[in-house]
């Protein structure tokens, strides 16, 4: 067996990690549609290991849990065995696995608690937990923070291997850096960002998390930061709909002016650009903080540019 690359100890060092969507469908119970699910899953596998093999420099694969809520706050799951696609892909690549979960959900304490114990006992050890839609709602399962606490509580008792706790930072987000603060002191090790297509906002909350860390006395959470690329007008709708806001400047500079085939090109340079920005800033004004970098496959057909763009990343991160 390929040996894994530590996940955990690689947040000191720029990790780099790809962000892989879900295949989009639903047990049923007909042997026959769910055996065609688990068929569809190992294609997958294999084509996106196949296609992921030719960066050495990848930390980890991450496969996020796809879930609309309605306007009472109750979910529909979209994805399905998110964690065989994560472990499998994982396994072929010589990789850890990372795997999100929408905690607001849950049930109940022991609903949550048999996830977690089932996810590690598949090998999984690196997860990212995730909050509900929106703060009008009152959510059955616990807040992020409990969550963590929670997973901290199961790891001393039902003495678990180390499990690597991630959670979301939204930039854009009033009050985020006092978020990243609690969910750091309950036991985020990492954060992933929302997808970032400028740098001024995560830069000032950044600076502002890691001011209010050291007031603490808390060591902060690498920060993984999320970049994707965009092909067309038609992945605004998408965008939109996961409630990424993108600025008018760098829409009409990514979709809208010159040649629309090139688009995807100058939305990774505009990647690039943000990436070397919050770096430059870092030194400066959060030197304390551990940056990494997540690619995501924003859409299955924007496959081949996902791989572009983590292509200009991997190199980036071989250099450093």
């Amino acid at each position: 067996m390929i040996s894994m690359v530590n996940f955990k100890e690689s947040l000191n060092n720029l990790p780099l990690i790809f962000t892989v969507i879900p295949l989009r469908d639903s047990k049923t119970g007909d042997p026959e549609h769910d055996n065609r699910i688990v068929k569809n899953i190992e294609a997958r596998i294999m084509d996106i290991s196949k296609t992921l093999s030719d960066f050495p420099g990848l930390t980890a694969i991450n496969v996020p849990e796809l879930v609309e809520e309605n306007h009472e706050g109750k979910p529909r799951y979209n994805s399905i065995f998110t964690r065989k696609l994560a472990r499998g892909i994982a396994d072929q690549l010589g990789k850890e696995a990372i795997i999100n979960k929408v905690v607001a959900h849950m049930e109940s304490y022991d609903e949550f608690a048999n996830w977690i114990l089932e996810t590690e006992s598949q090998g999984i050890r690196n997860i990212v937990l995730v909050g509900g839609n929106t703060r009008h709602h009152r959510y059955t399962g616990p807040n992020v923070s409990e969550a963590n606490l929670i997973t901290k509580h199961l790891m001393k008792t039902k003495n678990l291997n180390d499990i690597t706790i991630g959670n979301i930072c939204l930039p854009e987000r009033g009050g985020e850096a006092r978020r990243m603060l609690y969910k750091t002191i309950s036991g985020a090790d990492f954060f992933t960002t929302q997808m970032l297509f400028e740098g001024d906002h995560i830069t000032h909350l950044l600076k502002e998390y890691g001011e209010l860390c050291s007031k603490a006395q808390v060591n902060p959470a690498t920060v993984i930061l999320s970049f994707a690329p965009l092909k067309s007008v038609a992945d605004l709708n998408l965008l939109d709909f996961l409630g990424v806001d993108l600025p008018d400047e760098t829409k009409d500079y990514i979709l809208e002016n010159e040649q629309v085939s090139k688009a995807y090109k100058r939305s990774i340079k505009n990647a690039l650009d943000v990436l070397k920005a919050i770096m430059n800033d870092k030194i400066d004004n959060y030197p304390e903080i551990n940056i990494g970098i997540n690619v995501e496959q924003l859409t299955k057909s924007n496959m081949p540019y996902s791989i572009e763009m983590l292509k200009e990343f991997h190199i980036m991160t071989q250099k450093k």
